[in-house]
């Protein structure tokens, strides 16, 4: 009888250390949390996706690095086209994104500095202030995630992450 309780009493031990609440969840799509916003709207979430770079008015999470390098090839024609009314002007694609917002005092921007450029799952929680029926309504940076955490990620899972402080 003793030997059939010690699992049971492991088990409740790790519950109290490691809290009540499940383990994390797969993070979810971009295109997921787009559809979804309004229902999602003030929900702490994990999504992964590429990461950009975060600085000032400018934090995008992309679905995979080849879409934001055709973001970046629009924006390079967008900048030559403010030079020079001559040049081609650019269709900007319709491209499934987030606005990552900065976090207090920028903070956020800080921590993602290491994860720039790469695959990354963030936590945070969902706003939908700056969509108007799923559509990106805010210039600058738009927030679509209040970040929280922010780690390296891949498909095959998410590593140890870094809190946005």
């Amino acid at each position: 009888m003793t030997a059939r309780l010690i699992p049971l009493l492991i088990l409740g031990a790790s519950t109290l250390v490691n809290g009540c609440a499940p383990g994390p969840s797969e993070p979810m799509e971009i295109t997921h949390v787009i559809a979804n916003i309004d229902a999602l709207n003030g929900q702490v979430i994990r999504v992964s996706g590429y990461l950009g770079t975060c600085f000032g008015y400018d934090c995008v999470l992309f679905r995979n690095q080849n879409e934001k390098a055709q973001w970046d090839r629009v924006m390079a024609q967008l900048a030559v086209r403010a030079r020079d009314y001559r040049a081609p002007v650019p269709v900007i694609p319709d491209l499934p994104m987030l606005g990552i917002g900065s976090g207090e005092n920028f903070e956020f921007d800080r921590a993602a500095a290491h994860y720039n450029n790469s695959y990354v799952v963030i936590t945070g929680r969902v706003t939908n202030v700056c969509r108007y029926h799923g559509v990106q309504a805010c210039t600058d940076r738009s927030t679509d995630l209040e970040p929280t955490q922010i780690a390296r990620w891949s498909p095959q899972g998410a590593q140890a992450g870094t809190p946005a402080q």
